[in-house]
């Protein structure tokens, strides 16, 4: 499913991702990145995009700035914990360090496509499938977990799971 963000959503999230990496670096600390291509303001902002993405669909609030971390939660549905993954693949992985990294009830996958304002959802999983499918690789720095985004159940699903957990 493709989201297209708006210009208000879109500003937000470049102010927020900036505003993240600055807040890194006046504690003393820089914020992990595996990627030469980007730079960490650049991976920041298109992970509130993804947020803000995921947000929009299903009506939620909207993604905050958090100074150390979100504790692995980026949004709420009633009491419902959603992880939201950004990917720069398109059809990217559902990739977490360790099952202790998964702390959220659910996570789902974004994918960057070509035009910057559109986010595309992959999917979601629940915790509890992925402990159960995912697999180990080594990406170059150790050992993670990972789903492709093949395997991830239809965003239309988890919308309807959600409309039942709210109004049982």
């Amino acid at each position: 499913m493709l989201i297209r963000l708006g210009k208000q959503d879109l500003h937000n999230c470049e102010m927020m991702g900036a505003d993240t990496v600055k807040l890194c670096e006046m504690q003393g600390f820089k914020p992990r990145l595996h990627n030469n291509n980007q730079s960490r303001v650049e991976a920041n902002i298109y992970g509130f995009k993804a947020e803000f993405a995921v947000a929009r669909l299903f009506n939620l609030d909207l993604p905050t700035v958090n100074v150390l971390t979100d504790g692995g939660v980026d949004l709420w549905f009633d009491d419902i914990t959603i992880d939201v993954k950004f990917n720069n693949a398109e059809y990217g992985k559902l990739i977490f360090d360790t099952m202790d990294k998964f702390k959220s009830n659910i996570a789902v996958l974004v994918g960057r496509t070509p035009d910057p304002s559109v986010m595309r959802i992959n999917g979601w999983m629940d915790r509890k499938t992925f402990g159960d499918k995912s697999q180990s690789v080594d990406f170059g720095y150790g050992d993670r977990l990972f789903m492709n985004h093949d395997e991830m159940l239809p965003i239309e699903s988890l919308w309807s799971r959600l409309m039942v957990y709210k109004f049982k």
